[in-house]
């Protein structure tokens, strides 16, 4: 029987066709930088509330063992989802045991970066908020500074070098603007009031970063504070 060139054209393509599918189910590329994404994790309960050590897990994964008050920690993952989970020390997470607190699961995206906090609301009931944390560049010889309450505690007037800065923040809320580089002081009172509610807090502002201080603790107990975070923002 005679076989015709267009069958045997044919034929040959789809056999290249199928070898090239074949080699690239076998061959998966290797994640990169590219494909990784940042979050942080930041431990603003103050002591006294139940959280005094906890145990924190991404998923089902120990990512903090034995965090205490204050404690700030970034990662970096190839997964674009996260669920964060603050379980007492020791406990082990399961479908008999339950968290502490617990996020959304929340997509993580290219160009951006999250910051989970555990702290208090104003009624000192223990609380997760999520933050989209700003790493963009801020502009030429200028940063970022980023301020939210998470005490406590009453509205305040975060102050810039004693300057009232922003409008006046509730728990929960958070605010940033773009500083020259150089030396700065942050301090906290309550509004329409100049007696500090914290001492001032002295910080520099570098190139290339995003200074988060977060206000924390609570005002019953004294302990009102602020805790600092850095990020890297792009170039």
């Amino acid at each position: 029987m005679r076989i015709s060139r267009k069958f045997v054209y044919l034929t040959a393509l789809l056999t290249l066709i199928a070898g090239a599918e074949f080699a690239s189910a076998k061959t998966k590329p290797k994640a990169s930088s590219t494909d990784e994404f940042t979050y942080s994790v930041i431990h603003a309960i103050p002591s006294g509330y139940g959280a005094d050590i906890v145990d924190i897990y991404a998923d089902a994964t120990l990512i903090i063992d034995n965090a205490t008050p204050g404690t700030i920690k970034s990662f970096t993952t190839t997964h674009n989802n996260v669920t964060i989970r603050f379980y007492a020390n020791g406990v082990v997470p399961s479908g008999t045991t339950s968290p502490l607190l617990s996020s959304s699961a929340f997509m993580l995206s290219r160009g951006t970066t999250l910051s989970f906090v555990a702290h208090l609301n104003e009624a000192e009931q223990a609380r997760l908020s999520t933050y989209k944390d700003m790493v963009t560049r801020a502009g030429v010889k200028r940063s970022w500074m980023t301020v939210r309450h998470v005490a406590a505690a009453p509205a305040v007037q975060f102050r810039v070098n004693g300057t009232p800065t922003f409008i006046p923040l509730t728990n929960s809320m958070g605010r940033k603007r773009s500083l020259a580089f150089g030396l700065y002081t942050l301090g906290a009172t309550y509004p329409e009031t100049p007696t500090a509610v914290i001492a001032a807090s002295s910080f520099e502002m570098k190139a290339k970063t995003n200074e988060i201080l977060y206000f924390w603790g609570a005002k019953s107990k004294s302990n009102l504070g602020f805790l600092r975070q850095e990020i890297m923002t792009n170039k």
